[in-house]
């Protein structure tokens, strides 16, 4: 569905950052063998995370069963990131089908040979000025221009 999302950067908001460093440090007993130390680190290492990352922030939210005390939902930024996640990934989504939608509404359809014959004469967009041009013109137009340089000559 959001295919044109995928490998998407998104950079993390300060306050967002500031919020991961806080809550890193009301667990000072955490180790990397906590859910969420790693994740919480990289990160406040990196500062932004991917669209995949994202979705698999989301899903672990959305299966946590605790009462949210507890140093993995800590780590992981609480509600705090939990809320930013849900936002950041319901407005890229809406984004999204919003572009594919302008893109299908007023996008010309590719013009194919069909299309064409089916158009007729309309489908030849030379301007007749140009499709009937020939060394005809060409000649006409150096006659007229020998004929106002001897008039010029005349004139000097």
């Amino acid at each position: 569905m959001n295919s044109n999302l995928y490998g998407e950067i998104i950079y993390l908001p300060k306050e967002l950052l500031d919020h991961l460093t806080i809550c890193f440090e009301k667990v000072p007993s955490a180790d990397s063998n906590v859910e969420g130390f790693l994740r919480n680190k990289e990160l406040r290492d990196s500062g932004y995370l991917t669209y995949q990352q994202m979705g698999r922030i989301k899903n672990w939210f959305d299966n946590y069963n605790g009462d949210g005390k507890d140093a993995p939902y800590i780590l992981n930024g609480s509600d705090y990131m939990r809320s930013w996640i849900n936002l950041t990934l319901d407005s890229m989504r809406n984004a999204d089908d919003l572009k594919t939608q302008v893109r299908n509404d007023y996008h010309p359809e590719p013009i194919d040979q069909n299309l064409k014959d089916d158009m007729g004469w309309l489908a030849d967009l030379n301007r007749p000025s140009k499709e009937h041009k020939s060394s005809v013109d060409d000649l006409k137009i150096t006659e007229d221009l020998k004929r106002i340089n001897e008039i010029m000559k005349k004139i000097i």
